[in-house]
């Protein structure tokens, strides 16, 4: 199981089986800790099963094993008290699940309401998050880039100040400036004692989370596992990762790389 042992489970999985019905598993056996405090960065590849991990920590679904929250097991707990549990997390789902038509403000307000905030101070705190995230609070939702959207399901999961942050591919719309700056609130996020675990395919915040010594993981096998037992264990892991996905695609050295077509002359030379 891979855990740190100084300091109390925030997220606790053990024993975890999961597949939808019909289909392989996603997970046999799978194991995962991450203490307060901690963030953990799962780079899985497209179809490993990050998004479904995502839904398994929000309660949103139940596996054979063990997944507990804040020391609660979900499967234990009535559907109710599992929502009032979600209540002290933060969640950037990968498809944002945003209220197109309304603004911004009342987006990330609306996380404040369910948690019985009065609606002046909601306002105060959404407008606050927004302003973090540099998005117009006013506008509504489907006028605003991609980009932006994103940054609006982050300050929806931030502004809760939660205990627990799961983040779904939080930066897939973002450039390396965006995934800077998720990953900065990301960490004080940490640094105020919530466990965050973020779900991450895209290279600049995987070179963020390097950057940071972040913990990196993998989904392989239908494991979670540490990333450095794919590797040497001379190799940097998570830098060999962001290594490689930077890698340009032209590099002459890449045998994948089919050469531009040479043409013979009528004298027996070439031409491009």
């Amino acid at each position: 199981m891979i855990e740190q042992e100084s300091a109390p489970r925030a997220i606790d999985l053990a024993g975890v089986t999961f597949g939808h019905d019909g289909g392989a598993a996603l997970f046999e056996d799978a194991a995962l800790a991450v203490a307060a405090g901690e963030v953990v960065l799962i780079g899985a590849p497209a179809g490993a099963g990050a998004s479904t991990l995502a839904r398994l920590l929000a309660g949103h679904v139940l596996s054979a094993g063990r997944v507990c929250i804040r020391g609660r097991d979900l499967s234990r707990l009535r559907a109710s008290s599992r929502t009032a549990l979600r209540r002290r997390l933060g969640v950037v789902a990968q498809d944002l699940a945003l209220v197109d038509d309304r603004s911004a403000l009342a987006n990330v307000a609306l996380a404040l309401e369910v948690d019985g905030v009065p609606r002046a101070r909601r306002l105060v705190r959404a407008a606050e998050a927004l302003a973090a995230v540099d998005v117009p609070a006013a506008t509504a939702v489907a006028a605003l880039p991609m980009a932006a959207r994103q940054r609006v399901a982050w300050a929806r999961a931030f502004v809760r100040n939660p205990d627990i942050m799961i983040a779904d591919q939080p930066t897939s719309h973002q450039d390396a400036d965006g995934a800077e700056r998720f990953a900065a609130l990301t960490a004080e996020l940490a640094a105020a004692g919530a466990a965050c675990v973020v779900l991450a395919r895209e290279p600049h915040l995987i070179a963020a989370a390097a950057r940071r010594d972040w913990r990196v993981l993998t989904i392989h096998r239908r494991q979670i596992i540490d990333l450095a037992a794919l590797v040497p264990d001379e190799i940097d892991a998570a830098a060999h990762v962001v290594a490689e996905i930077s890698r340009p695609a032209t590099d002459p050295g890449d045998s994948n790389v089919v050469p531009f077509p040479v043409a013979r002359t009528a004298s027996g030379g070439h031409r491009r």
